[in-house]
């Protein structure tokens, strides 16, 4: 028969456990808080690519839109190139122009 010291013992046990595993949980969760991690990919996130073509071997073309710009970027193997960048009210003027 199991004594009740060994009963005893393990509800100690299992509650230093839940405490611990409470504390662990609440730091993870203030240090996301904190530093600005997100579960939500779109949430906070300040570029956005909005699309990629293939122009060769290990050479794209992307557009990314940033606050206010897009940005086209000239993406190859070992380098990133700023090819152009679009302020987003052009894009709203030439839009309403060719209309």
């Amino acid at each position: 028969m199991i004594s009740e010291t060994f009963i005893t013992a393990g509800f100690k046990i299992l509650g230093m456990l839940v405490i611990l595993l409470g504390g662990l949980y609440l730091v993870l969760y203030l240090v996301r808080r904190m530093s600005g991690i997100t579960s939500d990919p779109k949430r906070g996130q300040l570029l956005q690519v909005l699309c990629i073509r293939h122009v060769g071997v290990k050479k794209q073309v992307a557009l990314v839109q940033a606050p206010g710009v897009l940005l086209v970027l000239g993406l190859s193997g070992d380098r990133i190139q700023l090819l152009d960048k679009i302020a987003l009210s052009e894009i709203g003027q030439q839009v309403s122009d060719h209309e």
